[in-house]
């Protein structure tokens, strides 16, 4: 199984329809793959939220909403993991946060559609497009049903 913080951003530029990747996001959001589990920032999660809520019909905020809280997991972002992404080399802070909140996670990797804005990031952090992921994904799956073939 797949453990990824899927970036803030990405999600909310899904949902936005903002940019190119909207069809891939959309994808892995609606057909959440049985080997991936997301998470996501409480800071991300506000976020989203708060631009969602924004949205003119509250009835289809309220629907999104509530359809991401069944998908995705909450990480929280305390004292320290900010102090830590104080500290960080990675330059956009919300990334530094993200990175550091994988990390007391144990996360797999982190999914954005930005991976310039992790590009400091040390080696042992993974950071994947949604197509890396979900390419990573069906291989996975692949392995798994040839192990229980043979």
């Amino acid at each position: 199984m797949f453990r990824i913080l899927v970036d803030a951003d990405l999600v909310l530029e899904a949902l936005m329809n903002r940019n190119e990747s909207v069809g891939e996001v959309s994808e892995l959001l609606d057909r959440v793959h049985p080997l991936i589990q997301m998470y996501i920032t409480d800071i991300g999660w506000q976020k989203i939220y708060t631009y969602v809520s924004r949205l003119r019909n509250t009835k289809i905020a309220e629907t999104v909403v509530s359809w991401l809280q069944e998908k995705i997991q909450i990480c929280t972002v305390d004292q320290t993991i900010l102090q830590q992404a104080r500290s960080s080399p990675v330059q956009d802070f919300e990334s530094a946060v993200e990175i550091v909140c994988a990390s007391y996670q144990e996360l797999d990797a982190i999914v954005t559609h930005n991976s310039d804005d992790f590009a400091q990031v040390p080696n042992k952090f993974w950071v994947w497009s949604v197509a890396e992921l979900s390419m990573r994904a069906d291989l996975e799956s692949q392995l798994r049903t040839t192990r229980f073939i043979s």
